[in-house]
């Protein structure tokens, strides 16, 4: 993301003079940069372990014990995810829908901490919003927000007020009848669009995006790690076949894994 802000400190770093790094804005940048790397150390990379370690029980305990596999929701969110991997390999490259939702997520956010907007653009060959406001969660959204998921969540929410999403619906298409339910759509276009963010966020993440550098690339990494574990833990939950596993039982987990992990490295160090 280019801001205002941001343009207006790299042009001061460029030409500031010898000599001046006792400024007290470049000890602040510094001492928030050592702050999130040292965040990033002590609570997010175990928090990350822990939440990994989670997600992976509590889909093996599905797996084994509910018949995850064959679930509808896990059949088609598969389909969606797959089709759009052939996609990928077929050469398709929607690098300006995905521009589009990058910059629009910074938007969003920039507004949402009430920020101005004085200007943005998206094109295939990037896109920058200018904004008076920035902080991490700005910074970091698009990696954060699968912005085209909540898209179609939001879309599929809202007609699910005037449909039933569980009913096969009658469609005629030519000269034949066809009978759709729509939650199917419903999971097969959040295993797309999701398997599309973690396509572009990992591509991105890797091209060392200057978002990433300017809360520290450890930091960064490890927040966009957790809170995407979180999102796929919320997924399945929704797409859970029993209706038992709850965020209780979650939570329950993710605090028998924790006593676990600190237990072990506990006694690692004593």
């Amino acid at each position: 993301m280019s801001t205002a802000n941001l343009r207006r400190h790299l042009h001061e770093t460029r030409n500031r003079p010898a000599g001046i790094n006792n400024r007290r804005d470049v000890h602040r940048d510094r001492f928030l940069l050592l702050t999130k790397r040292w965040i990033g150390g002590a609570l997010l990379a175990p928090a990350c372990l822990v939440t990994a370690i989670t997600l992976i029980l509590m889909l093996w305990r599905a797996v084994t014990r509910m018949g995850f596999l064959k679930s509808e929701e896990f059949v088609f969110f598969t389909f969606g995810g797959v089709l759009w991997g052939l996609a990928y390999l077929a050469g398709l490259r929607p690098v300006t829908a995905y521009v589009f939702g990058h910059e629009f997520s910074h938007l969003v956010t920039a507004r949402m901490f009430g920020g101005r907007i004085f200007d943005w653009k998206v094109s295939a060959a990037g896109g920058y919003v200018e904004t008076d406001k920035s902080n991490t969660w700005i910074t970091l959204a698009p990696y954060l927000i699968p912005f085209y998921t909540l898209i179609i969540m939001i879309v599929f929410g809202i007609a699910g007020l005037a449909l039933d999403m569980q009913e096969a619906h009658a469609v005629s298409l030519w000269k034949w009848t066809v009978h759709l339910k729509p939650t199917r759509f419903l999971y097969a276009l959040v295993g797309l669009t999701w398997f599309f963010h973690a396509t572009y966020t990992v591509k991105t993440v890797l091209a060392e995006q200057g978002d990433l550098k300017r809360n520290g690339e450890f930091f960064s990494m490890m927040l966009i790690f957790l809170i995407n574990a979180f999102l796929l833990i919320a997924l399945f939950l929704a797409a859970s076949p029993s209706p038992g596993l709850g965020i209780a039982e979650v939570a329950r987990c993710w605090w028998s894994v924790a006593s676990g992990v600190v237990g072990w490295l506990w006694h690692l160090v004593v």
